[in-house]
């Protein structure tokens, strides 16, 4: 064992002995319960499930997002390259 390990049983250890290894245990997994509660509640700790959920979301967004694009500016980029097309002509004419 670590001797910071030992050092808590320790410590523990008359705690159990003056009011009971149940009512130690008791507060020990209580604190371990609400540490749990907390991370959940602040999104440290996700269920598998729901953030499988949440990235097939993104994904999807994500591709109707870059559809959406590609048809706002397809035809500026069509423009964009016919002003260059024009411009290279107009330069080898002079």
């Amino acid at each position: 064992m670590d001797p910071s390990e030992l050092s808590t049983l320790e410590r523990l250890l008359p705690l159990a002995e003056k009011y009971g290894l149940a009512v130690v245990l008791t507060f020990v997994l209580s604190v371990v319960l609400i540490s749990l509660v907390r991370m959940i509640i602040k999104g440290d700790l996700v269920p598998r499930s729901q953030l499988n959920k949440a990235e097939e979301d993104r994904d999807r967004l994500q591709a109707i997002l870059d559809k959406e694009r590609e048809e706002l500016w397809g035809p500026v980029l069509d423009v964009f390259k016919s002003i260059k097309k024009a411009e290279n002509n107009d330069r080898r004419n002079e």
